[in-house]
């Protein structure tokens, strides 16, 4: 009657432990290999500002680890024309991003 009412209604707690699960060892032990696989996602907020070279920015996305080699994505935004069109703003990065996702929202 009170759920239909809009009430949450939990257990006492001695009823409450005795519905925990205990954690299943050969999951865990999945989850802990995946975790190490695939590594935790970083995300950076990158603000270019007036003026700002592709070269700053590279080094800046290098030094938050949102790339491994500065001097192999500046080559990319200058061999593909990126850098004479990047934007000044925020934005918003992962380094799960291809070079060409990166070019792309530094652009647009």
């Amino acid at each position: 009657m009170l759920v239909e009412k809009g009430y949450v209604v939990t257990l006492p707690m001695e009823e409450a432990k005795k519905t925990v699960r205990p954690k299943d060892p050969v999951k865990e032990s999945m989850e802990k290999e995946a975790s190490i696989k695939d590594p935790s996602i970083v995300t950076y907020t990158l603000k270019v500002k007036s003026n700002m070279t592709a070269t700053e920015i590279a080094e800046s996305l290098s030094k938050e680890k949102i790339i491994e080699d500065s001097a192999e994505f500046e080559a990319y935004m200058n061999d593909r024309d990126f850098s004479k069109k990047i934007q000044i703003g925020e934005f918003v990065v992962t380094n799960n991003m291809t070079y060409r996702q990166l070019a792309h929202t530094l652009t647009h």
